[in-house]
């Protein structure tokens, strides 16, 4: 009975002799795609593949895509390879880049490099036999020098390679490399047998020399009717632990023959904005966002298909200007000090899509719109609704949001108005929810939260500037709540706050009580209690933290932290979670 996968395989295997993969390259029948990475092999990495080649170990698997007529992306030849030009590739390499371009270059002569087999390490001459590859010497045995471009360099290698180092670039012409080789020892020693020699050196090439030319390379190759999105999905499971590769890289070949160069327009933008470099933004979310304004989608599978070169050229400038406006909007007005705040980067594509529209009204109007724009932000945040289908929700609240954030008018996204926002959620959550942790901090900041130290507001430069170390610490110290045996965990969000590094060597493992007197000492009462309220502590000889009451503190804090998020949501907080009350 034939199996599902014998009757319809996804893909050909077929063994491809090593020279006929370098005759391919040579003839531009084999290419890379313009999104491969460049060869970063060094010569050990190379001296190793052909260790493996002439020892007959298996060296993976390489991955071949078939191309049509009309070529999807652009390409390029292989590094020493003859320029493509006007040609284009029947096969492009997904996997196998590094692994093909170091065989191609050594068995060519091409390179930074030159490779050579010496052959007296392969053989024992008194013993008339060719030596198995687990007794040859292969630190010897295979040798690579520079390509010479000094006379210094030349002589250099002169004194490296030696009448026995067989140029491996010379493969294809062994036999008439041995017999001026043979030649060369004769003439030096008359009593050389050389019809026993040249026995010995020709059973050496079948066993090492050989494989260079016939090693079949197992090749899986992929038809030109794969999908885009598989061949993306391949490549980034692929490149896991390598630089990644994914869809912005094959958009950029897929486009280039339409003259629109992504990398171009990508290091344009960081150029130009600051924040995408500060921020580390992925090039992929730019397209995401074009994508939403081109066809209502976020989805990969819409950016891979639907994505248009005419959408870049339409929408990529007002998409990054909105990327850049969204992050500065949130660190001046939404206390997102720092990349390590961002709660959600997905937040930005359906707002960085909006903006555009926004920065066209009046001003008044405009003003009215960020307003909405950062409700939508917070209402994200703490109703953590990107924690899943993160691209599915960008799609749902552009959808809603392009009209509501504009005008005022419509449906807003679900987050603003129907999902709930539970105050026991903020009571119980730990720093392991990601999205509400930074959301807090960023909620302090923007309530003007001060530095402990100077009593300045928590500005990005304060934050950020170098040797104040301003980072998420305590309050109530974890080895002090240890210590005392309270029940309720130290990981909780509220027990967390921004404190500059000398603070918190005041804090220590100390009781709150202990710790807050040295601080009044050092920074006194009155600019103490101004520190605290702004970061929603409740101080005074009764507030919890004063009597090292652990649980009245989460108490005190989450009351005032409920007030902020209020102000910042615009909505009223459910007191308990939906399904929850006495057992």
């Amino acid at each position: 009975m034939t199996s599902a996968y014998e009757s319809d395989p996804i893909f050909e295997t077929v063994p491809r002799q090593l020279s006929n993969l370098v005759t391919r390259i040579r003839g531009r029948e084999i290419a890379l795609p313009d999104f491969q990475r460049d060869f970063v092999w060094d010569a050990t990495k190379t001296e190793e593949l052909i260790r493996s080649i002439i020892s007959k170990f298996p060296v993976g698997t390489l991955l071949f895509w078939k191309q049509g007529a009309e070529p999807l992306f652009a390409s390029r030849e292989f590094e020493g390879a003859p320029k493509l030009g006007d040609k284009s590739p029947a096969e492009l390499v997904l996997d196998g880049q590094q692994r093909l371009t170091a065989l191609y270059q050594a068995l060519t002569g091409t390179g930074d490099e030159r490779f050579y087999l010496k052959v007296d390490e392969f053989v024992s001459v008194e013993k008339d036999e060719v030596l198995e590859f687990h007794d040859v010497n292969f630190d010897k045995a295979i040798v690579s020098v520079p390509v010479a471009t000094t006379k210094a360099q030349e002589k250099k290698n002169g004194n490296l390679i030696g009448i026995s180092h067989f140029p491996i670039a010379q493969v294809v012409t062994f036999d008439d490399w041995l017999d001026e080789y043979v030649d060369e020892l004769s003439s030096h020693d008359d009593k050389i047998s050389i019809k026993g020699i040249k026995s010995l050196y020709r059973r050496m090439r079948d066993k090492y020399i050989v494989p260079l030319r016939s090693y079949g390379l197992p090749v899986l190759t992929l038809p030109e009717t794969t999908p885009i999105e598989a061949v993306c999905t391949i490549f980034e499971t692929l490149n896991r632990t390598g630089k990644p590769l994914g869809p912005f890289e094959l958009l950029t070949a897929r486009y280039y023959p339409q003259k629109v160069n992504l990398r171009e327009y990508w290091d344009e933008a960081r150029d130009n904005y600051k924040a995408l470099v500060d921020f580390n933004i992925d090039p992929y979310n730019v397209l995401q966002a074009v994508c939403l304004r081109s066809h209502n989608s976020a989805q990969r599978s819409d950016v891979l298909k639907k994505l248009t070169a005419d959408n870049i050229k339409e929408h990529w400038t007002p998409v990054v200007k909105g990327i850049a406006g969204v992050l500065d909007m949130l660190q001046s007005d939404c206390g997102v000090v720092s990349p390590k705040w961002l709660p959600y980067g997905m937040l930005l594509i359906p707002m960085a899509a909006t903006w555009p529209e926004i920065q066209d009204l009046k001003p008044l109007d405009r003003a009215k719109a960020f307003e909405r724009l950062q409700r939508f932000f917070w209402c994200s945040v703490f109703t953590t609704n990107y924690d899943q289908g993160a691209n599915s929700q960008v799609g749902a609240d552009y959808s809603l949001l392009k009209e509501w954030a504009v005008t005022g008018e419509g449906s807003a996204p679900e987050a603003v108005d129907d999902l709930p926002l539970n105050a026991s959620t903020i009571r119980s959550a730990s720093t392991r929810r990601k999205a509400l942790y930074a959301g807090l901090m960023c909620l302090l900041v923007k309530s003007r939260a001060e530095d402990f130290h100077t009593g300045q507001a928590l500005t990005v430069h304060r934050v950020n500037e170098t040797g104040v170390q301003i980072d998420s610490h305590h309050i109530f110290p974890k080895a002090w709540l240890k210590k005392a045996e309270k029940k309720e965990s130290p990981e909780l969000l509220l027990n967390r706050s921004l404190i500059d590094a000398e603070t918190n060597r005041i804090i220590r493992d100390r009781a709150p009580s202990e710790y807050l007197k040295d601080m009044a000492k050092t920074y006194g009462e009155d600019k103490l209690r101004s520190v605290l309220a702004s970061h929603a502590i409740s101080s005074g000889p009764e507030a919890g933290i004063s009597r090292d009451d652990y649980g009245a503190f989460l108490d005190e804090r989450l009351a005032t932290v409920l007030e902020l998020l209020e102000r910042a949501t615009g909505r009223t907080l459910l007191e308990e979670e939906a399904g929850e009350g006495d057992d």
